[in-house]
């Protein structure tokens, strides 16, 4: 799951600023840091890096994967149940002794449910993106969430938008378009798919933007409220439209993706909970940055697509405006 990317994963929010709010809460870290401390530090923060990037790599590909067995593939309900229920076992575990990462809270209920559909809607509509098109496009189409991000906070926050940012948000949405001009293993179906999921995407990042401060909440208290109530909710839809699997015809190997997909999804989101407030936004981007050029790279090779100057040139335009906008926004 996702959790996100995701620079731009299913479950990832440094691209919409929600890692600036915790970090300004965190007020200024002392520069007068003992060197063991100041080691051991480095040495949690570069871990904490790694995990998160090889934890997303490592979900993309699984979930793929899984997604080729056709049973599989039809139980997208039941596949985002398994990887919520997943992180809200790791998020409570988190939240408890000796780990004690945050302080849980409870939330209202009710309150909670419009999140809840939209943040399940997200994750699944993601999936059926990954399920339909090729990595490259997936995870390219992805970016567009950004300028998305920034349409609708300016639409319906009244979010001022500078030239500076509106030239970041062109590069972009060019960078997407020259890349994925004849994309491999892409429908008008897969396009469209894409198309539904960074726009409900976008509205979730905005929204859970908003609820945090409304709730004054962190985002792994809020999401320790989301998870397992949005397990609730597709509950009541998975027998209407997932499809009961033969599991005694699936790949064991398969089926092994499919558990290992639910950890990868819950060390995607611990990672993401355990860096905020741990370094700046910069970072975080270049991490994310890293993430989406290996996706892409490896999705690329595994199609037999040879990387072009109009690729190179897409890519380079894309991440930069990406990186840009973080910048601008975090100011």
């Amino acid at each position: 799951m996702a959790i996100r990317d995701s620079g731009n994963d299913d479950l990832e929010m440094s691209s919409t600023g929600l890692l600036k709010e915790e970090e300004k809460d965190q007020g200024p870290i002392s520069s007068h840091v003992p060197p063991q401390k100041g080691l051991r530090k480095k040495v949690i923060d570069v871990f904490c890096i790694g995990l998160n990037i090889l934890s997303t790599v490592t979900l993309v590909f699984l979930n793929k994967w899984i997604f080729q067995d056709t049973q599989l593939k039809n139980m997208q309900i039941s596949f985002a149940m398994w990887h919520f229920t997943c992180t809200s076992i790791v998020l409570y575990l988190a939240s408890r002794k000796p780990f004690s990462l945050f302080v849980p809270v409870r939330l209202p209920f009710l309150q909670m449910l419009p999140l809840c559909s939209f943040f399940a809607g997200f994750l699944i509509l993601g999936n059926l993106s990954l399920a339909y098109n090729s990595i490259g496009f997936y995870q390219l189409a992805k970016i567009m969430t950004t300028p998305c991000v920034a349409f609708l906070q300016y639409i319906y926050l009244g979010k001022s938008i500078t030239t500076l940012t509106m030239g970041a948000l062109a590069s972009v949405c060019i960078g997407v378009a020259l890349t994925n001009t004849g994309a491999a293993g892409t429908t008008t179906l897969g396009a469209s798919i894409a198309i539904a999921a960074f726009t409900v995407t976008a509205f979730y990042q905005v929204w859970i933007g908003k609820k945090m401060k409304d709730f004054s909440v962190s985002s792994p208290q809020l999401l320790l409220n989301q998870a397992p109530i949005s397990v609730l909710l597709l509950a009541f839809l998975a027998p209407f439209f997932d499809t009961l699997p033969n599991v005694a015809i699936i790949p064991r190997d398969t089926l092994i993706a499919l558990f290992l997909s639910g950890l990868a999804a819950a060390a995607l989101n611990l990672s993401q909970f355990l860096i905020i407030g741990r370094m700046s936004a910069l970072t975080f981007n270049v991490a994310s940055n890293v993430k989406t050029i290996i996706i892409l790279t490896y999705g690329w090779v595994s199609e037999g697509r040879a990387l072009t100057l109009r690729d190179t040139v897409g890519i380079v335009l894309a991440l930069g405006g990406a990186t840009l906008y973080s910048q601008l926004s975090s100011k």
